[in-house]
């Protein structure tokens, strides 16, 4: 899917192969790379954005602007070449060096192609990539000891991660529209711009893995919605107090909750707290203990919008305050440990609590539902 032509890729990356290279710089090459990886994050900046709104706007990338990109870039693939031992030079900033990168200027750029062209275009081309980064994992420490013990990096070996890096720069350039031109299959630094049918097997590729994955996402978030785990508790026994220990019990998510008491009305025991006029006050009283897998190592923490009432109208009431011992929330439970919590909230008078649930932690947790019949 690439042609070796006269007119090679107007992407170029070169790294010449030295013929010795220093052991012990590549013993320490770890930490001799450390301020570069901290530069390298200091230099992601919003440059691309600036391009694209560019493109879109004039059709063009002023040259100022391209020849800033064009620079950082350079100076990107020095610094990767140093990590990856293909040569001992300190990545500079500027002069001759080791590795070469340079793009044609482009007069011209397609404001459609950058829209959403070149990202369809650009997965299959992503997807092999990421293939070969994963070989570099065998690769580069191969290269490694290679120089340790004999001074040289293998030719072999220096022209395939090269060429990966080479082929990464392409697809970089084309996707952040440095060029139109549709990037080759290809590891040959002589590769020519990607045939007309490549870039329609890559569209059509693109389209079919964008809608795998869009899919795939889909159908993960509806199977790890959270459930609701019911069991039914008679109101009128739970006021009462005859509710037996151990008989509205539900465990979710790393939780165990008992539900072992209702007072009905509660407004004269709740002082602080007053029902707006035709309402009255409702607690519900609850055991809670931290059973979570992961042991002493897991501290847990309550929050009053872990707690939830429906009415008899259908309607999600928040508690008006959720009480864990005798602290309000968020409180912490360690492991293994049982609290009492109680959770006072707001009901219309001459109706009843239709069911109190606990959820814990949002839409892909499962959520405790006591519902009262």
């Amino acid at each position: 899917m690439a042609t070796e032509t006269a007119a090679p890729y107007p992407v170029k990356l070169d790294i010449q192969r030295a013929e010795q290279q220093s052991r012990w710089r590549a013993f320490f090459r770890l930490p001799l790379s450390i301020p570069i990886f901290i530069f390298l994050n200091l230099l992601s900046t919003g440059v691309d954005g600036a391009i694209i709104a560019a493109i879109l706007v004039r059709g063009s990338i002023p040259r100022w602007l391209f020849d800033f990109r064009i620079a950082s870039s350079r100076w990107l693939y020095r610094a990767g070449a140093y990590v990856l031992l293909l040569t001992d030079e300190y990545a500079p900033f500027e002069g001759d060096y080791a590795v070469s990168y340079d793009v044609t200027y482009p007069d011209r750029l397609s404001r459609w192609k950058l829209v959403f062209w070149k990202f369809l275009t650009s997965v299959p081309h992503i997807i092999v990539l990421s293939v070969l980064a994963l070989t570099l994992v065998v690769i580069v420490p191969i290269g490694w000891f290679a120089v340790l013990f004999t001074g040289k990096y293998p030719q072999g070996l220096h022209g395939y991660v090269t060429g990966i890096m080479r082929w990464s720069a392409r697809v970089g350039a084309y996707t952040i529209s440095l060029t139109d031109e549709f990037p080759p299959f290809s590891l040959s630094a002589n590769a020519g711009a990607g045939s007309d049918s490549a870039q329609a097997f890559s569209a059509v590729a693109g389209v079919l893995a964008t809608g795998g994955i869009v899919a795939g996402i889909v159908v993960a978030v509806i199977f790890s919605l959270g459930e609701d785990v019911v069991t039914d508790v008679s109101y009128e026994r739970l006021v009462a107090g005859e509710v037996r220990a151990g008989e509205a019990v539900v465990e979710v998510n790393g939780w165990k909750l008992e539900l072992v008491d209702g007072l009905d009305p509660a407004n004269e025991v709740v002082g602080l707290l007053q029902p707006l006029p035709g309402h009255r006050l409702v607690i519900f009283t609850f055991f809670i203990t931290n059973v979570s897998d992961n042991s002493d190592r897991t501290v847990g923490f309550l929050h009053r919008n872990d707690f939830d009432m429906v009415d008899a109208m259908m309607q999600e009431r928040a508690p008006l305050l959720v009480v864990v011992g005798r602290r309000s929330t968020p409180e912490r439970v360690r492991p293994h440990e049982t609290v009492r919590v109680d959770a006072v909230f707001e009901v219309g008078t001459g109706t009843r609590p239709e069911s109190v649930s606990f959820g814990g932690g949002g839409p892909f947790l499962d959520t405790a539902v006591f519902e009262f019949r």
